[in-house]
This record gives C-alpha cells, structure tokens and sequence, in this order.
C-alpha cells in the first residue's frame, strides 16, 4: 500500500508492481512493473526531472504513515516538518521513570526526553528533531496510556 498526497488530498494505490525505496534524503528509486525511475524532491514537490504543472505531490510509505501518525508532528506533511509543534507522544502504555527535560530546554534528535517503563524494560523517549521544549506533560511515577502527550517541542 502506498499514499501519495496531490494537493492536499491522500490517494491510496495498491499495486504489487508499484514499489518505493528511499536512496538518499529526498531521493527515490520507483518501480512501475518492469520500468524504474528516480523521483526527487524539491521544497516539498516531487520531479524527476520534468514538470509536475506545480501540483503538490507527497509520497508516504504505510510506515511513513503509522509513524507520523503514532508520533504526532503538526505543521508539516509525511516527511517530516520543517517549522512547527511536535507532539512527541507515548508509544506503549506505561510508568514515566525520569523526565530529562523542562520547558525552554534547548533538544537534538538524540536527546532523551523521558523515560518510560513498559514490561519491567526502561525505554528512552527521544526527541526525534531539533528545538525548544514548551510544555511537559509527563509526571515522574505517574502512568501513561498510548499515545499520551509526552512533550511538546517548537522545532527550529
């Protein structure tokens, strides 16, 4: 299954023969049957080198899909965000163990924001993109459900 979004509206093709594979940030291989083709991306469209009469084309992968979903990012499209709000959410019900951050903490991609128990296993919460923490919501000994609103990050 693969969604392709044309200005602003989500079309889903189900097509063995079609498939995606990212090569490179912005940088796609696609198959269509026995042919392939590279597809680029450039400030949000999709080319391969030719016009797309200024349509704007998205493709999201079901995991794509399941992912921004799951993780919640406002202000941007499936392949991330560029300036917005990321709500970063929890992805197992559990009990908040530690909370790393505070509102105005400065967050990479790497940095540990919370850490969540699930199962007696310690799981590291990260953030996932750079920016300024605004809100925490997680309490320390406290429980979560799925997809409770962990913290909120202003992205740079």
């Amino acid at each position: 299954m693969l969604r392709i979004q044309i200005n602003g509206e989500w079309r889903e093709i189900d097509s063995p023969e079609l498939k995606v594979e990212p090569l490179a940030p912005d940088h796609f291989l696609v198959w269509d049957g026995d042919s392939a083709f590279e597809v680029f991306e450039i400030d949000g469209k999709l080319t391969d080198g030719r016009s797309l009469d200024s349509a704007d084309v998205r493709i999201e992968s079901e995991r794509e899909r399941i992912v921004r979903e799951r993780f919640g990012t406002l202000g941007g499209g499936a392949k991330g965000v560029a300036e917005g709000l990321k709500i970063v959410k929890a992805p197992m019900p559990g009990m908040i163990r530690a909370v790393h951050v505070m509102a105005g903490d400065a967050v990479e991609p790497t940095s540990t924001l919370v850490v969540l128990e699930a199962m007696k296993m310690e799981n590291n919460i990260l953030a996932g993109v750079s920016g300024h923490v605004t809100r925490v919501h997680a309490i320390e000994g406290k429980s979560v459900d799925k997809n409770a609103a962990l913290v909120e990050i202003e992205l740079r």
